[in-house]
């Protein structure tokens, strides 16, 4: 096959990099009345003089970056100065990841992301196509085609009632957070007053004359508000669209409102699932659901992932529902699903953790309050009457979360306790086991079993359980794995219990 190009319209993308420089003059110039300062016009130019040398590279990439599908390879050539030639089997294809920006959709332009069976994590192990066609990218994306083996299976459809669920997040107060934090910077940096700027003067003049109780609600207030807003903004952008469905042996998701994802995931690569709940999600009754499989990269099986992500924040039942889908099992199949708890060492480790994080916080206010003045121990003594009983209810939710078992042919094990997170993880992907075990869990007869598996974060930890029942469960899951171990572990190697 010869050698194709990127699009040459693909320079025109380098343009959102002039965005922010000309945004930074816009605001500049409006924060000075007109009349920026030397600082405010050396940044500026500083800015100018980036996107110039950005720009330029940019071009660069495009006009020497080559690629062809070489039989059962994909090949990508580029570099100038530095030339570099890679090469992928298609057997080592493991998902193939699409993706467009406003402008990309504009230009009717796709980034291709071909991700090999390894861990996964940069670009630098990727294949990255930044400005093909629609339709070329489309037959990328299905270099995992399976070929006719059925037809296709819809698991999931967007459904605007999960959109309540968006608000329970703490990721759009945290944005409001940092945009707010990088406009005090930008003023700092341009060296402005925020006292000279007159809303910001108008704001301050108008809580001041409230009072205090309200001067502190109302811009709290403010923020939630915003943030709810910017979490149901980014979830409409997200989720705008999305579509899950079963192609033979492999899964085609897309998703995406301005920006657009597409993702073809061979099934067979499929290692597990996770389902998350964080505390504002698992009161609503919500959850998320996560792919573990090879070449998506370490931790990215966490419930924020992007790549990973397989349903929206929606009901618990729906989560269940489409992670059965996907396994292949009959709708019902986590309904009721039961697991074994963790015994009352556990218990005792996390109440013990909380007590000495609340007291190792109080210390310092504790030792100056009785070095300098009383105000210190009455504000150690109020803080602890209100962290203490948050700490220990936290640590009693967390032995209550804690859980293992076999169901089926899935080991599951959960654990968490702001997030809640239950992983699926087929047997027969376990291909070893760890058994850590502190100087603490050995004098309580307790231990903490690692099954390593080649996807996700590579280890997923059962917490805390009686040496006696972990090794049975590991035995169950993986027969015969364990066996020599035991037998020709010395014996003080061998975990408490084992002789």
């Amino acid at each position: 096959m010869t050698w194709e190009r990127l699009e040459p319209r693909m320079v025109a993308v380098s343009l959102t990099w002039l965005v922010p420089p000309l945004g930074t003059a816009l605001l500049t110039l409006l924060l000075t009345g007109g009349d920026p300062d030397l600082a405010a016009l050396i940044t500026l130019a500083s800015i100018a003089a980036t996107f110039v040398v950005i720009a330029v590279i940019f071009a660069v990439r495009v006009a020497t970056t080559r690629y062809r599908l070489d039989g059962d390879r994909v090949e990508v050539r580029s570099g100038l100065l530095f030339r570099r030639h890679r090469t992928m089997p298609q057997d080592r294809i493991r998902s193939v990841d699409v993706t467009a920006t406003v402008l990309h959709r504009l230009l009717r332009l796709r980034v291709v992301r071909i991700n090999p069976g390894s861990q996964a994590e940069s670009d630098s192990r990727q294949l990255v196509l930044d400005g093909v066609s629609v339709a070329r990218a489309e037959s990328l994306r299905r270099l995992l085609d399976p070929g006719d083996t059925g037809g296709d299976t819809t698991l999931s459809m967007l459904t605007w009632r999960w959109l309540r669920y968006a608000p329970l997040s703490v990721w759009g107060v945290a944005g409001v957070g940092a945009v707010l934090g990088g406009f005090f910077r930008l003023l700092d940096s341009l060296r402005i007053n925020p006292a000279d700027v007159g809303f910001l003067r108008s704001i301050w003049f108008g809580l001041a004359g409230l009072p205090l109780g309200a001067a502190i609600g109302v811009p709290l207030l403010v923020i939630l508000a915003l943030g709810a807003l910017t979490s149901l903004s980014t979830f409409v952008e997200s989720w705008w669209g999305y579509r899950l469905d079963a192609v033979g042996d492999a899964l085609d998701m897309r998703r995406g409102l301005f920006s657009t994802r597409s993702v073809w995931l061979d099934r067979t690569r499929l290692r597990g699932l996770q389902i998350s709940e964080p505390q504002p999600l698992r009161l609503a009754r919500g959850a998320r659901l996560n792919a573990i499989a090879i070449g998506l990269g370490t931790h990215e099986d966490r419930s924020t992932s992007n790549k990973s992500a397989l349903l929206p924040p929606a009901p618990k039942a729906e989560a269940h529902r489409v992670a059965a889908g996907i396994l292949g099992e009959d709708p019902g199949f986590l309904t009721g699903l039961t697991l074994a708890g963790a015994p009352r060492a556990a218990l005792r480790r996390r109440l013990t953790w909380a007590v000495s994080g609340i007291a190792l916080l109080e210390a310092p206010l504790v030792l100056l309050g009785a070095l300098l003045t009383d105000v210190l121990l009455h504000i150690a003594g109020i803080s602890a009457a209100i962290l203490l009983p948050l700490a220990v209810a936290a640590a009693v939710d967390a032995h209550r979360n804690l859980g293992s078992g076999l169901h089926g042919r899935y080991l599951v094990t959960r654990c968490g306790t702001y997030n809640r997170r239950t992983v699926l993880i087929d047997t027969s992907a376990v291909i070893g086991w760890g058994i850590d075990q502190s100087a603490f869990q050995r004098r309580a007869g307790i231990a903490t079993f690692v099954a390593m598996v080649g996807a996700g974060r590579s280890g997923y930890r059962i917490r805390d359980v009686r040496v006696a029942d972990g090794l049975a469960l590991a035995r169950a899951a993986t027969p015969g794995m364990l066996d020599e171990f035991l037998e020709t572990a010395p014996e003080e190697n061998k975990p408490v219990g084992v002789r």
